[in-house]
Formats: structure tokens, C-alpha cells, sequence
């Protein structure tokens, strides 16, 4: 083969190779930061077919983690050429935990087989401020429990307002605002942070005066049962509060002209809440009764039996039910009484001796199980103990059910000298049958013999079908109607994405009504109602895209003043106002623009708008 042709065809295979194993792109992090918030360095790998994330490396002094940012995939037709990329991001997040110069080691990622790596990375990180401004701390409420004792954690969050010399100081709204709700770790206040968001409230809060200042406290609250003892509360999940502090303001004016404040210049602040007087105490062991299974609280025990007219070896139905009587135990936990233990019970019935998963409803849990009495005579089911630790008097309290009236009869038993007679006990004749017993005789002729063919047995019933059996009949066939009429709404939202979130838009605009507390979030529940009808994401609709999306979606200009003039109005009232409760006719104007834009078949708005 000719030199030249060999060198040709090994470049085309080598660059045949490289596009086979994807494009890679590393964007560098930020040159600086402070201590606590996290740099992140993004890998971008592209038309791979096969790809595995990156594995985030070990840097002295930080937190890395590996989170993947998104997947995308992008069809094109050009000049009838059908071209596909596809692309998937994760940010490798590290958060420097003391100021200095953080070192980052190259970072490293495999698409089609072939490793490509970052350069290294150096960032300086500053020491942070952020106590000066912004702090967290959990405390427990009692600060002393017992292992398996309730406790309430409060999450205390204490932000300085940030003042501007010209525009004046923020208010408590304004501030939870600028937290970062989605960038911080909330541990077991993850729930009601999740509900704050959905209500867009903001957490309960008061204000403190500290040197001559004022500061603004937020409090969240979880309820935990601590599963052993000791300082602090064990495997507490990490509590980070993150949030974009102002350092300073301006004034702008939206699409009507209305004046509006907006943050011109900020840095990120960060802190780790942390647990601090709290104790844990162990259960004690002395006094601990034989009957105690590890609940703590106080408890009621009520025990049913189900047949208590039976046989030797017959089944008994035992249902035990305990019932939390401080409403404040976890019932989930508990364990059932100790049934193999319990000498009276197990003296005259068999027990099982396997684990019992009882089921929670309200404030009681109950459980069930089968006992068999092993002797007839038995004349009751003895009563059962349940002991629990109460901490209030730091002492082991037994609750015990009273006996159950059984009666338990020998078991039945066939008598075959009943059936062939006396006489076949004996050795030698034929068998004599006892008196009174029933004579067989032996017949060749099969079944038919038993009974001789009759008019009345070959006599045909009548068929006809009564109420109850048509209705029967009638189920399965409107059960298929049902299910036919389910699939096709179920294919219209398949190919309708935002059928099921247009046809909600009034219902949550007016439940977010309700739950407002503010003017900024009488505001959210007009501008979200047309985000839900257009399929827009939810905060991205300014006033100044509102008046051309309703004209768009074939709203008459009345009704779009109408809503110009409710949004001016919360923009009026959240800086001038200064955090107070809105006004009673701006809610109530602002129900009947959620009404009339409702009314005006606003759902189907995007229909109209394509």
C-alpha cells in the first residue's frame, strides 16, 4: 500500500476515534470566594454515547460534592439535513471550610471509554464575615430528653436588615426573600421549608435589638424521637443556611413606569447551624420491669378476643391496642407487649413467638395476633402487661388488661363403632350391626342405583334472570367504558403538557390568594395564574411581559388595565408599606381580577396565543 494512503487512512480513524468519544468542556470556578460558599467547576460533555460522571476529588480543608446540572438533547434540520446533539452538565461543588488558598486537583471524566481531565484550580478564599450578619443555631425544647422521648428542634435564623442610606431598610419579607432556599441544606426542617415554599410564606419571626440594632429572627420547628443517648442529637442531618446579602439598591422603573427597587451589588453569605445544649439521656436499667419493650411515654392497653367459644387447638384472635394517651410518643417505634413472655398466657395457650408489625390510626397503634388454647377447661385469657418509660416522673409505669371470660371444650372426635357397628370389633363372623345402625347394602349398578331416574329430576328449572344478577351482568361492560373514557383523558394530557396545570390556574390563583400574607404575594397569585395558562415557569412573568401577554392570549384592554393597575398597587405597598398587612381592597380587587381573567376562559389563552 502506498505510504501516503496508509497515513490518510490512519488519520481519518483517529479522527473517527475522537469523535466517537464526545466533546468535553471544563468551565473553570471563580478566582475567589469566602469561606463556607461553595465554587463550582462545570463539566459539559457532549454527543457521548457513553459517559460516566465525574468523581469528585479529594482537596484538603473543603467539601466536595458531584451534582448533575441537567441532560439536553437537540435535534436540526438544515438544507434537509437531520442533525442530533445531545449534552449532559454536572457541577463539582467544593466548599472551603477555613480562609487561604484552596488547591483543586484536576478533575476527571470518561465519555466513549476515553478519560480527559481538568486542569488544576486555585481559588483564594476570604474569611467570612457572616456572623456579623447573618447566624443559625438549633436548640432543643426540653434541652434534656430521654432516649425515645419527643423533642422539638427550633432552627433559629438571625439576619441583620440591610439599610439603605437613600431607600431606607429592609423588612422582614423582604429579607427571607434573599435567602437561598433551594442552595441550603435544611435537614429535618426540610418539610416545613417545602410547605413555606408552596404557601410562599415566610417563617414565624420577631424582631431583637442587639447593641442598639435591630435584627430579624426566624424560627422553624421539627419534632424528633432521639434513637440513643448522648451530647447533641445523634445523626442529625447537616442544617446550611446560604443567602444573597444586598450591599446596595437602585431604582428602576418597569414597563409602566411604576418605580421599583432592585438589588444593584450583593455578596453570598453562609453558615452551618449547629446543636448545641442538648443531651440525651439512656433509659435506666434499674427497675426496668421484664414487660418493657423500649416505648417511652404513657400508654393505655385494651385487649379484644375473638372467638372465646372454642375447642382445644382452635384459633383465638387477639387484638391489643395501645393507645398513646400524651398524644406526643412515636407510635411507629413502639413494639407490642411481650405475649412470649407472659408466663400466665403462655401456661394454657401456644403463642407465637414471631415479630408483629401492628398499624398506626390517630393516636393509638394496634396489633393482632393468634393464640390456641392447649387444654380444655380454660376459663379466661390472663390479663397482659405493657410497661413504658414515663420521663415526666423519670420512673417505669405498667398498664395490665383485665381477663377475658373463654370457654374452651374438648376437641371432637369420631366414633367409628358408630358408623360400622359394634360386632366389628369382635374376631371371628361375620360383623353384627349394633341396634339402631344404618344397614349398607353393596350395588353394582354405580351412582344410578342410589336413586332411580324421575320426571322431577329431568323437569327443567325456568331461566330467568332476576334484578341482582343483571346489575352483575352490567359491571363489566361499564367498567370498560369507564377505563376507555380514563386512557383518552389520559392520552389528551400525554399530548397536552400543560392541560392539567391550565385547567388548575383558578383554583391555585385563589388558593394562593388565601395563604397571602403580604403584598408581594398578592402579586404572585395574579401573575401566577397566567403563567399557568400561557405555560410559563412559575416567577418568570414580569408586569412588563403581562400587558402583551394578555393581549396575546385575546384579553380586552379593561381587563388589562384592571391588572396593571392591581400589580402597581403591590408594588406601591411592599416598598412603602414596609412588610404591613395589605390593604383589604387590594385583596379584594385583586379576587375579582383572578375572577374575570378566569371567567374569560384564560386557560385556554395559549391555544389562542399559537
Amino acid at each position: 500500500m502506498h505510504p501516503m494512503r496508509t497515513l490518510v487512512i490512519l488519520a481519518a480513524l483517529m479522527a473517527a476515534c475522537v469523535a466517537r468519544a464526545g466533546d468535553v468542556r471544563f468551565v473553570p470556578p471563580a478566582a475567589e470566594t469566602w469561606e463556607g460558599i461553595p465554587v463550582r467547576i462545570l463539566v459539559e460533555v457532549s454527543n457521548a454515547a457513553d459517559v460516566q460522571a465525574p468523581i469528585g476529588p479529594k482537596v484538603d480543608g473543603a467539601q466536595v460534592r458531584v451534582v448533575e446540572r441537567g441532560r439536553q438533547s437537540r435535534t436540526e434540520v438544515r438544507n434537509g439535513r437531520v442533525s442530533s446533539s445531545t449534552s449532559v452538565t454536572w457541577a463539582v461543588e467544593v466548599t472551603p471550610e477555613a480562609p487561604g488558598t484552596l488547591a483543586i486537583p484536576p478533575i476527571s471524566v470518561t465519555a466513549d471509554g476515553v478519560e480527559r481531565s481538568s486542569p488544576a484550580f486555585t481559588v483564594a478564599v476570604r474569611r467570612s464575615d457572616a456572623g456579623d450578619l447573618l447566624s443559625a443555631e438549633i436548640y432543643g425544647s426540653p434541652p434534656e430528653v430521654y432516649v425515645g422521648q419527643p423533642l422539638d428542634l427550633v432552627l433559629r435564623i438571625v439576619i441583620k436588615p440591610y439599610r439603605d442610606p437613600n431607600y431606607g431598610q429592609l423588612n422582614e419579607t423582604q429579607m427571607w426573600g434573599l435567602v437561598d432556599v433551594q442552595g441550603s441544606e435544611w435537614g429535618p426542617f426540610e418539610p416545613e421549608v417545602a410547605d413555606l415554599v408552596r404557601r410562599s410564606a415566610v417563617p414565624r419571626s420577631h424582631q431583637e435589638s442587639r447593641d442598639g440594632a435591630t435584627w430579624f429572627v426566624y424560627e422553624l420547628k421539627s419534632r424528633t424521637w432521639p434513637p440513643k443517648a448522648g451530647s447533641g442529637v445523634p445523626d442529625l442531618k447537616p442544617v446550611k443556611v446560604a443567602m444573597t446579602y444586598p450591599i446596595a439598591l437602585r431604582e428602576t422603573q418597569s414597563f409602566f413606569l411604576e418605580r421599583q427597587l432592585t438589588i444593584s451589588d450583593a455578596r453570598p453569605l453562609s453558615v452551618r447551624a449547629e446543636a448545641t445544649g442538648i443531651r440525651v439521656l439512656p433509659i435506666p436499667e434499674a427497675g426496668r420491669p421484664g414487660s418493657f419493650t423500649g416505648a417511652v411515654g404513657e400508654f393505655r392497653l385494651d385487649v379484644q378476643a375473638k372467638p372465646v367459644d372454642v375447642e382445644v387447638g382452635q384459633p383465638v384472635t387477639l387484638t391489643l391496642t395501645l393507645q398513646d394517651a400524651s398524644g406526643r410518643a412515636n407510635l411507629e417505634s413502639v413494639l407490642p407487649p411481650a405475649l412470649a413472655t407472659n408466663a400466665e398466657l403462655t401456661k394454657d395457650f401456644r403463642v407465637p413467638t414471631d415479630a408483629l408489625s401492628g398499624e398506626v390510626s390517630g393516636n393509638a397503634k394496634r396489633f393482632t395476633v393468634t393464640v390456641r388454647p392447649t387444654r380444655a377447661g380454660v376459663e379466661a385469657i390472663p390479663p397482659i402487661d405493657f410497661s413504658s418509660f414515663d420521663p415526666s416522673t423519670r420512673s417505669f409505669r405498667t398498664v395490665r388488661s383485665t381477663p377475658i371470660p373463654v370457654t374452651v371444650r374438648p376437641a371432637s372426635r369420631m366414633d367409628l363403632a358408630k358408623i360400622v357397628g359394634a360386632g366389628a370389633a369382635s374376631g371371628g363372623g361375620d360383623a353384627v350391626p349394633a341396634a339402631g345402625a344404618t344397614q349398607l347394602t353393596a350395588v353394582t349398578e354405580g351412582l344410578v342405583a342410589n336413586k332411580p331416574v324421575s320426571t322431577a329430576m329431568l323437569a327443567r328449572a325456568p331461566s330467568g334472570i332476576d334484578a341482582l344478577l343483571a346489575a352483575w351482568l352490567a359491571i363489566p361492560p361499564l367498567a370498560a367504558v369507564g377505563a376507555l373514557a380514563w386512557r383518552a383523558r389520559r392520552d389528551r394530557h400525554a399530548r397536552d403538557g400543560g392541560l392539567a396545570r391550565r385547567s388548575r390556574a383558578g383554583r391555585r390563583a385563589r388558593e394562593r390568594l388565601r395563604n397571602a400574607e403580604d403584598a408581594a404575594g398578592i402579586a404572585a397569585a395574579v401573575t401566577g395564574l397566567v403563567e399557568d395558562a400561557v405555560g410559563r415557569a412559575e416567577g418568570t412573568l414580569t408586569r412588563g411581559d403581562m400587558d402583551a401577554t394578555l393581549a396575546a392570549g385575546g384579553a380586552d384592554a379593561g381587563l388589562r388595565h384592571r391588572v396593571a393597575d392591581v400589580l402597581a398597587r403591590c408594588d406601591r405597598a411592599r416598598y412603602a408599606g414596609m412588610g404591613k398587612a395589605p390593604e383589604a381592597d387590594l385583596r379584594a380587587e385583586a379576587a375579582a381580577v383572578i375572577d374575570a381573567l378566569d371567567a374569560a376562559g384564560l386557560t385556554r389563552m395559549q391555544r389562542r396565543a399559537s
